[in-house]
């Protein structure tokens, strides 16, 4: 089986996991319409797998051909108007656009079943390649038409519906949607409708390949701008596989252009083939360890700037697990950027290193007077002042719990990249540590 054939089929069954989950996690409103982009979904992985069994079709099985061609051309016109009908059911001139679309296509099917000589003289199965002798006759011309006139009314009405979205998630998503599905119209009505009837018949694949990609790339829209909404967990599993695999058909589409452009081979060796999948797929597999990596690195090499997305992010991970306050201080010192960072609570230091502090020192800081209504930093005396200079640490404030009550302090050091500490870290710092308190009250509790 060649490489387009393992991506036609691939595709296919990401195309109809696609449709079912978008069935799936649509409003119950929005849940009616969304059954039409599973049906478009379903006849166009119908479409993309029999174009795959009849270019993979050996010729002593050239039995199954005629049946396998009556599902390539019956299957595609279900597409066009399934898609119209998602697009444009809400409306009453969508509602009849798509019916009447429906109804032409169920004749035309009817047509090509009670006879197949308007469509094709014959086939041709062979190892060099499969082939089907196209009729240039009337019936072809009306088949094309249909298509020509489908794909026009969804143009339009995709394009109706976009404008007059009151939702900005919708518009977007349409607009997505009309944007992939134009090429792909023309990529169609090239390589699946005029260059076999003139040219040439083996770049059939073209269309269905293209259609296959929009809709997952719709998907990936509708899920990222919350047309759908994937709530459970499989489900969110589920997403996460056509993602990654539609990436890495797309990767595979490339190396076959690539290759075959380079060294004239038609069909790349399955070894190589299956090198490439396998590597992509670790790769992408990989990519959220990958990217999660690249961020705690920059995060940690940029001094001069602290990440407070990543460090939110971070503290939001570590506030569902039991918290280990000296990795917790450890954490905030690497990417805060600061020499020392330390939690006191209930009389005991727990810093991201060693610190010694004697216990009249511990004392003269937790015995501080409290900060300001309104603030967190306190005010050292001038004890503290010289038990700070003798410890490299640069300020001290309240940690306070959801009611605004002080049960701590955090104490830090002198931030690295800078020979002083000014009024701007001790702003910076104020978000973090709320959220830090509010992680450690937490556990604290927990532990109580």
């Amino acid at each position: 089986m060649s490489l387009i054939s393992i991506l036609l089929f691939a595709t296919a069954i990401l195309t109809i996991l696609t449709g079912f989950m978008t069935v799936m996690g649509a409003s119950r409103v929005d849940r009616r319409h969304s059954v039409w982009f599973l049906i478009s979904a379903i006849a166009s992985a119908t479409w993309a797998i029999s174009i795959a069994s009849f270019l993979a079709l050996p010729p002593e099985s050239e039995a199954a051909a005629p049946i396998i061609i009556m599902f390539i051309y019956i299957s595609a016109l279900l597409v066009s108007p399934s898609m119209l009908g998602y697009t444009s059911w809400k409306y009453r001139a969508g509602k009849i656009a798509t019916v009447v679309s429906l109804v032409a296509g169920c004749i035309l099917g009817g047509i090509l079943l009670l006879n197949q000589d308007w469509l094709y003289t014959g086939y041709t199965i062979a190892y060099t390649g499969n082939s089907v002798q196209l009729v240039d006759g009337w019936f072809y011309w009306v088949y094309m038409s249909y298509f020509v006139v489908v794909m026009s009314m969804f143009c339009c009405m995709t394009y109706y519906r976009a404008r007059h979205a009151s939702a900005k998630r919708i518009k977007t998503g349409m607009y997505v949607l009309l944007g992939g599905m134009v090429p792909v119209a023309i990529f169609s009505a090239v390589f699946d409708l005029i260059l076999p009837l003139w040219v040439r018949y083996d770049l059939i694949w073209v269309g269905p390949l293209s259609v296959s990609i929009t809709v997952i790339a719709f998907f990936y829209t509708a899920l990222k701008y919350r047309i759908i909404s994937i709530a459970t967990r499989w489900l969110h599993v589920m997403a996460y596989v056509v993602i990654v695999s539609a990436g890495a058909a797309i990767y595979m589409v490339i190396f076959y252009i690539i290759f075959t452009a380079l060294f004239k081979i038609p069909n790349p060796s399955t070894s190589i083939l299956v090198l490439n999948f396998i590597m992509i797929v670790i790769v992408l597999l990989l990519l959220p360890v990958i990217q999660e990596i690249g961020a705690s690195i920059r995060s940690l090499i940029q001094v001069g700037q602290v990440d407070i997305a990543y460090v939110i992010k971070k503290l939001n991970h570590i506030a569902t697990k039991n918290v280990d306050l000296r990795d917790l201080a450890g954490f905030l010192a690497d990417h805060l950027h600061f020499a020392y960072i330390g939690f006191i609570i209930n009389g005991r230091v727990y810093g991201s290193k060693s610190l010694a502090i004697s216990p009249a020192e511990l004392s003269g800081i937790t015995h501080l007077r409290a900060a300001l209504r309104g603030e967190i930093w306190q005010e050292p005396n001038k004890t503290v002042q010289k038990t700070f200079g003798d410890l490299g640490l640069y300020a001290v404030a309240e940690l306070r719990n959801a009611k605004g009550k002080a049960f701590g302090q955090i104490i830090v050091g002198k931030p690295l990249g800078k020979t002083s500490f000014d009024r701007r870290d001790l702003l910076q710092l104020e978000m973090i540590i709320n959220l830090v308190a509010t992680v450690i009250d937490s556990e604290k509790h927990l532990r109580a």
